[in-house]
């Protein structure tokens, strides 16, 4: 098959998945308002790939057939920078606001192939499903979605002594067609509308917990595996007033295994907890696309900002301008980072290109984001409690109030209400609120990685010089 289209992405959702909202089965996500505008800018996105404006942006020729650029497993410094751009491409046109949308595990599955340098040295077998699932991926351009966590159990207990062991996704047998496994696994960002799941904890598993550590895909419309969703934010939201959850809302998932058979060619891991404690890995190429993303974001929120402040008279203000430039000045320095982490790209083991991520950039990301919501509220403040929408101008009785009142320092009242909707969506709606948990936390505990930088920081030259100034202090005298 080759790059797919959005019609091909649609009709591939009505494949019998069994979601859950509320207590009640949704039969068809196309055909529901919670999932309807994401599908819908998914597909537009799709679609882009066959238009001429954004064909050669968004895929290659590579190996005999039409790929998309998220799929090619980089082996230049080339080839990388053309994934920028088609990464680029998808944060801009989502304003950066979707955190899991297709070239994100798209990247993982690009990490897993890269890994198979080191699941070969377990199991043959294992290191084969992972190239053939990456080319599965690749060939049919899939949506995909992830499930790391394990959420709800007794952290005083080790994994294996959880008084039911069903609370963390486990093997509880195996058949002559695949593996066996029960559990929960949760935080699957976009389930309810991707193709696929792939499958592995975000923590390691110890030797006598062999049971837990798998890794592993599976479509989503496989028999035993029930999708359940958190509040769907645009069911029915206005789109003039929640403009950014009516088109980017992903939907977190919780996914129960009951009794799920996996294939065996869909096994990666399996029962093998010293594998599976290099999983983190495959997040290579993911967190650059994460990276790239966020920049998208934070641009998109300076663009906002600039905006409304022009519009009220704000931005001859010196403290707007200081807020303003608190903004510019994380854009600059992560794009910096950027940069600094592709110069210095090296020769992955798997023999891939890939750029040289600092666990520094990514806590500094963090920061930035949180910074960008508090700036936005310092910025805008009232203006934020939204108290009119452009859907009110349509009103003969109240539109003509609305006009006058509401124009502010705008070309049009439209525009300015517009622009007000996505401020606020941004940072005071569940859908703003539920994005900046996620910025925070989709990497892991922020502490986690200041403690992984300082393990893998190798620098000893400003030690060096410090102890080398105070041994010749001597000399001076």
């Amino acid at each position: 098959m080759p790059i797919r289209r959005g019609a091909d992405y649609i009709r591939a959702l009505r494949d019998g998945r069994e979601i859950w909202h509320a207590g009640r089965r949704i039969a068809d996500v196309t055909a529901h308002s919670g999932f309807s505008g994401t599908i819908k800018t998914l597909a537009d996105m799709y679609d882009k790939q066959h238009s001429p404006e954004y064909r050669d942006v968004m895929t290659l020729e590579h190996e005999g057939e039409r790929i998309s650029y998220s799929y090619l497993a980089p082996t230049n410094a080339e080839q990388l920078a053309l994934k920028r751009r088609n990464i680029e491409l998808w944060a801009q046109a989502t304003f950066g606001q979707m955190g899991r949308y297709p070239d994100f595990c798209a990247q993982l599955v690009v990490g897993l192939l890269d890994w198979t340098h080191e699941i070969e040295k377990h199991n043959n077998q294992w290191a084969e499903n992972a190239r053939k699932f990456y080319l599965h991926c690749r060939r049919n351009d899939l949506c995909l979605t992830h499930a790391l966590t394990d959420q709800y159990y007794d952290r005083t207990k080790r994994v294996s002594e959880q008084d039911d062991p069903d609370l963390i996704l486990h093997v509880v047998g195996e058949t002559k067609d695949g593996v066996v496994v029960r559990g929960l696994r949760t935080l699957a960002t976009l389930a309810p509308v991707s193709d696929e799941v792939l499958v592995y904890p975000n923590r390691p598993r110890d030797p006598d917990e062999a049971d837990y550590a798998i890794a592993f895909a599976v479509p989503m419309n496989i028999k035993g595996l029930k999708i359940v969703c958190r509040d769907l934010y645009a069911e029915h939201a206005d789109p003039e007033r929640y403009p950014l959850t009516t088109r980017f809302d992903e939907v977190d998932a919780a996914l129960i295994f009951d009794d799920v058979v996996v294939p065996w060619e869909r096994m990666f891991v399996y029962k093998n907890p010293q594998l599976l404690a290099g999983v983190n890995y495959i997040h290579t190429w993911a967190q650059y696309s994460t990276m790239v993303r966020l920049i998208t974001k934070l641009e998109a929120f300076l663009g906002v900002a600039q905006l409304l402040t022009q519009w009220g008279g704000r931005n001859k203000s010196v403290s707007s301008q200081l807020l303003l430039s608190s903004l510019m000045q994380d854009i600059e320095i992560l794009r910096s980072s950027m940069q600094v982490a592709e110069v210095n790209g090296y020769r992955s083991p798997g023999g891939g290109w890939a750029p040289r991520l600092s666990p520094a950039y990514r806590i500094h990301s963090i920061e930035a984001s949180d910074r960008a919501e508090r700036t936005m509220e310092g910025l805008l403040t009232s203006y934020l409690m939204l108290s009119s929408g452009a859907s009110d101008l349509n009103s003969p009785e109240l539109g003509p109030f609305v006009e006058r009142y509401f124009r502010g320092g705008a070309p049009s009242t439209k525009e300015h209400l517009r622009l007000l909707a996505v401020a606020a969506d941004m940072v005071m709606s569940p859908f703003g609120k539920r994005s900046q948990l996620y910025e925070r936390l989709q990497s892991g505990e922020v502490d986690r990685m200041r403690l992984r930088l300082y393990g893998q920081y190798k620098d000893s030259a400003p030690a060096d010089r410090m102890l080398k100034f105070v041994g010749e202090m001597d000399n001076d005298r």
